[in-house]
């Protein structure tokens, strides 16, 4: 629950109350599950992947070697996954570039601060993963 909490926090920038408020928890119960004092129950997870989307969920479905894929109910997923990825694959040759913070390299810093998108074009390509294996 730890990595969750801490994942959440640094992405959105928010503190135990705030996130408490948009959980529908006490901030307690955030900064026990945080210390690794205390456990967030099902609803507080299901309000997690209500506010912060399924892959909010992912540290602790990991545990089970297992991750949160999305049910999209785009009408055409191929189209959602080419634009996701392109925008993600922008960034990253930006990232890469010899005038970048960290030169060819990547620093943890550019990635942070594309990580929103990393995760919007994996969740775009997940879709498109299970429409595939549905289909076979």
């Amino acid at each position: 629950m730890k990595s969750i909490i801490v994942g959440i926090q640094g992405a959105h920038h928010l503190n135990d109350p705030e996130l408490a408020e948009r959980l529908g928890c006490s901030a307690g119960t955030i900064k026990n599950a945080r210390n690794e004092a205390g456990n967030l129950d099902g609803v507080t997870l299901m309000n997690v992947e209500y506010e912060f989307g399924p892959s909010a969920l992912d540290p602790v479905l990991a545990l089970g070697g297992s991750r949160s894929v999305p049910i999209d109910v785009a009408s055409d997923d191929t189209v959602s996954a080419t634009i996701e990825l392109s925008e993600v694959l922008h960034l990253l040759i930006a990232a890469q570039s010899p005038a970048s913070e960290g030169g060819v390299a990547v620093t943890p810093t550019e990635l942070t601060r594309i990580l929103p998108q990393l995760r919007d074009a994996r969740q775009a390509l997940d879709v498109l993963i299970d429409r595939a294996r549905f289909a076979a």
